[in-house]
């Protein structure tokens, strides 16, 4: 008797998720589309840091003709080393090419993901679409943003 009650009180085998597990778990639609953001803000970051970088080049040229130019007005002697401006644009050069190196990097890290979100976005333009065709156009799509990526 003892027994029946006992097992009357035990909690059911299935057990539900908690409303807290509900809350933390991460809806797979929202990471893709989390992703496809990512990737947009990578792609404007790149394309940001090439033209910043050009900026810094071509502010380095025109200080080191400048400073040519006054070297050979006032006569003096050429300098082999850099001023401390250019040797600054320098360094500012090398770590923009180090971010454009990571941002490319992770745009390439995420590619599948941004795939299946742009299948899924081409499913919900043309639902009748065949999936292989669908995997086709949304390889195109982002196989071009990672070449825009590239080339800025």
């Amino acid at each position: 008797m003892e027994n029946l009650e006992t097992e009357g009180r035990r909690k059911p085998e299935v057990k539900e998720k908690s409303p807290e597990f509900k809350e933390n778990e991460i809806d797979p639609e929202l990471a893709v589309a989390a992703a496809m953001e990512r990737a947009d803000y990578l792609v404007r970051e790149v394309k940001t840091n090439k033209n910043q970088m050009q900026n810094i080049v071509l502010h380095m040229q025109a200080v080191l003709k400048a400073i040519r130019e006054l070297r050979e007005a006032l006569e003096l002697p050429e300098l082999t080393g850099d001023s401390a401006s250019i040797e600054q644009d320098k360094k500012r050069v090398q770590d923009l090419q180090k971010k454009i190196a990571e941002y490319r990097s992770e745009l390439l890290q995420m590619k599948d993901e941004l795939i299946i979100e742009q299948i899924r976005v081409l499913k919900e333009k043309n639902p009748r679409q065949e999936e292989a065709v669908l995997r086709i156009e949304a390889n195109a799509l982002i196989d071009k943003l990672l070449v825009v990526a590239e080339t800025g």
